[in-house]
């Protein structure tokens, strides 16, 4: 989700009309916070699209499942060729590429088994080059960094390729290559407003860090609840809460413990 921000400079200059990606206003508010700014002002950038992303990664691929089923449905229910039209419609097919190649940090959606194979090898099937690999181990919220360290030289290179999608990737190789691309355009923002590369590596081992330990304080939270012998619906209200919390940082959320099941 973007969002358009302004602020004033230590000398008191006034900067209007920035613009800064992020899954929410909380975190665009600690991203800009991090970069040392304090907006007087800031608000989602105009546009249905943009608005949608701020329902959440569940959210957003909910809403877009619903709205292709339903149009799907309404047409086959006149006739068949209108199926062969509807997947040439533009807006149809803009709605679904938009929820896939959104390059907003999040959870992939898709194969599990493939995601899960490529948070373990660093994406090394999708990426060719450890500056992109870097960059997508940082791309999930909240999970654990595979390749964690990587040099300047790789990340400059990386920022002077773009890593488009082919027609053999499927729906989670698409997801993290437009992610890893907004993370790069993350990194030229961040180097245009004065900071280096370098900071710039640290504040992602910061951030996936502190996201992590946000997860990990909400398991345990629920965990001593069951140990605490908490009801049922007390301890529904707790994981709704702190998956509320957790959505808008684009973490994993929390399940329901099957101890009531």
């Amino acid at each position: 989700m973007k969002f358009i921000y302004s602020y004033n400079t230590r000398q008191n200059e006034r900067r209007e009309g920035l613009t800064i990606s992020a899954p929410n206003r909380d975190a665009a508010y600690s991203e800009l916070n991090r970069r040392g700014i304090r907006p007087y002002k800031l608000q989602p950038a105009p546009g249905i699209w943009n608005k949608l992303l701020g329902i959440g990664g569940r959210g957003l691929v909910i809403i877009v499942l619903v709205l292709v089923v339903g149009l799907l449905v309404t047409v086959a229910l006149t006739q068949h060729e209108d199926i062969v039209q509807l997947e040439k419609d533009d807006d149809v097919r803009e709605i679904v590429n938009g929820a896939i190649t959104s390059k907003v940090r999040r959870q992939l959606i898709g194969d599990q088994g493939f995601i899960e194979k490529g948070i373990r090898t660093g994406w090394s099937e999708v990426f060719e080059h450890e500056g992109e690999r870097f960059l997508a181990s940082f791309a999930i919220p909240g999970i654990p960094a595979t390749v964690r360290a990587t040099n300047v030289t790789a990340l400059e290179e990386a920022l002077n390729r773009k890593i488009e999608a082919v027609d053999s990737d499927g729906m989670e190789a698409r997801q993290i290559k437009a992610m890893v691309e907004g993370m790069k355009d993350e990194l030229r923002r961040f180097v245009e407003a004065g900071g280096t590369i370098e900071q710039y590596g640290r504040r992602l081992v910061a951030r996936q860090d502190d996201e992590i330990a946000i997860y990990s304080r909400a398991c345990n939270e629920v965990e001593q609840a069951v140990k605490g012998g908490a009801a049922k619906d007390d301890l529904a209200e707790l994981v709704d809460r702190r998956n509320v919390e957790l959505r808008r940082m684009g973490i994993r959320l929390i399940a329901m413990p099957d101890m009531f099941d």
